[in-house]
């Protein structure tokens, strides 16, 4: 029987469990066990190369054209394109990677090496933050493998960030390794005593 009158209880609506997955997924990234990036890299010059460059002084800008590499220490980056920008000082702010598609890498500290790949990888060295955009895919040994329309990943920590633009973000976890069972030793085997062969006496008896 259905109450209808004023001071019955009103049921609360219960949320759509599909329209929560996305925020779900997004916070356990966020809570994810980071796994360490090379705080060496930092300190390292970064390096851009590519088989011809078109620099705009007046704007502070660098078009490059061809095999396009950044790298910083153990920091890598490979495209078909990218535009370097820099400040006043000639100082480099920003390094953006395009096509091919874009790729990043980094050593971890514990082993292993970050992979990356994007449409666009927007790196800025000030704040060793990295954004992937355009089927962006980030694969971190021991800590799992994440795409979506847009990922951050901070190369001083390696923390991730995620959004799906509007579907969802993918995260697969790798599950931890599982303890070998030692295999019980067989029981050592006693050799039974060798049997002596009588004696047989000769002669007659003293």
């Amino acid at each position: 029987m259905t109450c209808t009158a004023p001071s019955c209880p009103r049921r609360t609506p219960r949320p759509d469990r599909r329209a929560l997955l996305p925020a779900l997924a997004l916070l356990a990234l966020l809570l994810a066990p980071t796994a360490q990036a090379l705080k060496s890299d930092r300190q390292q010059p970064l390096r851009v190369n590519a088989q011809r460059f078109v620099a705009a002084q007046d704007q502070h800008i660098t078009k490059l054209f061809g095999d396009v590499t950044l790298q910083q220490g153990s920091l890598h980056g490979a495209a078909s394109r990218g535009t370097v920008y820099t400040d006043a000082k000639n100082k480099v702010t920003r390094v953006v990677l395009e096509g091919s598609p874009a790729q990043l890498s980094q050593q971890l500290n514990g082993g292993g090496e970050m992979r990356s790949t994007a449409a666009t990888i927007d790196y800025s060295p000030a704040t060793e933050t990295a954004i992937l955009i355009g089927a962006a895919h980030v694969d971190q040994p021991g800590r799992g493998s994440y795409s979506g329309a847009k990922l951050v990943y901070n190369t001083g920590t390696g923390a991730m960030q995620g959004e799906g633009g509007g579907g969802q973000v993918h995260l697969i976890f790798q599950p931890h390794d599982k303890t070998a069972t030692p295999t019980p030793a067989k029981p050592a085997t006693v050799a039974p005593p060798a049997v002596q062969p009588a004696r047989t006496h000769s002669g007659g008896q003293h």
